[in-house]
């Protein structure tokens, strides 16, 4: 997760996530790293088994491509997203890959709310109102989904697909966000990530931090 102590001290005391997904186009990406890899190195291993897999013909240079970007992912993510985890949509490895954040925070304030605060539904940095509606699966119940579109400092217009759900139970609030400026790619992905959002679960974890 991110180091920001203030967000460390928000994350939730009882829950925890997991997913169960098609890893066939989904990858983890870990915050830290077993003995031996650093970011780098796990970059570019994940970026030639993913071209591996594809079946497709490549040359160094893709996979030197991928890996970059699976490098700045891991960079930006875990430094500047409030987060605890951080997923890869990556269904075809010349395509953009979409991050995935998941905050899993201590449960806050009224829940419609914090729902409504967690899937960004009160945004006011929008080019245009954003899509706001249910989201129900069966591991985390009923919760939030919205898509809306932003711009960058530079202009650039980016969209972003985010949950919000809560389990009263382990008084946890689960944040989910996936956000591209491949506007295409992120329409094409939109089952996918809906899929994936459905295999979610939270579960008790005595050190849920690490």
């Amino acid at each position: 997760m991110s180091d920001d102590s203030d967000v460390f001290g928000l994350t939730s005391e009882k829950g925890w996530v997991r997913t169960v997904c098609d890893h066939h186009f989904w990858l983890p990406c870990p915050r830290g790293f077993p003995p031996g890899y650093d970011r780098d190195s796990w970059a570019a291993e994940v970026a030639r088994a993913w071209w591996d897999m594809s079946g497709l013909k490549y040359e160094q240079s893709s996979v030197d491509r991928l890996a970059a970007m699976l490098r700045m992912i891991h960079e930006d993510g875990y430094a500047n997203v409030p987060c605890h985890q951080i997923w890869v949509y990556l269904r075809d490895p010349t395509a953009l890959p979409i991050p995935v954040h998941i905050g899993i925070w201590k449960m806050d304030g009224d829940r419609e709310k914090r729902l409504l605060q967690l899937s960004g539904a009160g945004d006011p940095d929008v080019v245009r109102p954003p899509f706001v509606g249910p989201f129900v699966t069966g591991n985390l119940g009923e919760g939030i989904c919205t898509t809306r579109h932003k711009r960058r400092e530079n202009g650039e217009l980016y969209a972003v697909l985010a949950f919000g759900f809560r389990s009263e139970e382990l008084e946890t609030d689960i944040q989910v966000m996936a956000s591209t400026t491949d506007l295409g790619e992120l329409r094409k992905a939109t089952a996918d990530i809906e899929d994936f959002v459905r295999g979610m679960s939270v579960y008790y974890n005595a050190t849920p931090a690490s």
